[in-house]
């Protein structure tokens, strides 16, 4: 499994044409995470001021 997918264009460079659509759960779960524990840090450790 290729993360990137490379073709060749007419003057034989190498060049990027996309990403592989097998990892977007993998990111998207990560993404989750990060705003759950997040949300958590600021609910629980940082203090409030003025309210």
């Amino acid at each position: 499994m290729d993360i990137f997918r490379y073709t060749s264009d007419a003057w034989g460079q190498r060049v990027l044409e996309g990403l592989s659509w097998d990892l977007i759960g993998y990111f998207a779960g990560a993404g989750v995470v990060f705003i759950v524990l997040h949300s958590g840090y600021m609910h629980f450790f940082v203090k409030k001021n003025g309210r």
